[in-house]
């Protein structure tokens, strides 16, 4: 039963690392994907994109937790979620972050080019 239950866990991270993509696409629409340039606004949407990041982590958590029945948070409970959540982050996001900054990087260089056309 512990063995179904990690596997649970490891599911749920590996979905938290889904929503934290999500997010991570948002907030690269909204900030751009260059820290360097971030505003006081900007690091005030961040931190709002992480509190719901958490948030929602937590209630799928307990959702889960009320679903199929755990009694108990055990430690094994908490390693499933952060290794579902670091395969996730090393596998997955990897692509998805590079494919969101090529898009964003043409789209700031079309923007460019357009403006530099208006220029002249």
């Amino acid at each position: 039963m512990r063995f179904f239950i990690f596997l649970i866990c490891l599911f749920c991270g590996i979905l938290s690392g889904v929503v934290y993509d999500v997010l991570y696409i948002v907030r690269c629409a909204v900030c751009g994907t260059h820290k360097s340039a971030y505003t006081v606004k900007d690091k005030i949407f961040l931190i709002i994109c992480d509190f719901l990041y958490c948030a929602a982590f937590c209630a799928g958590f307990i959702f889960t937790s009320v679903m199929f029945g755990f009694e108990e948070l055990r430690l094994y409970m908490l390693i499933g979620c952060a290794l579902g959540a670091f395969l996730y982050l090393k596998s997955f996001h990897v692509i998805v972050a590079f494919f969101v900054n090529r898009v964003y990087n043409r789209i700031v260089n079309a923007k460019e080019r357009r403006n530099d056309g208006r220029k002249t």
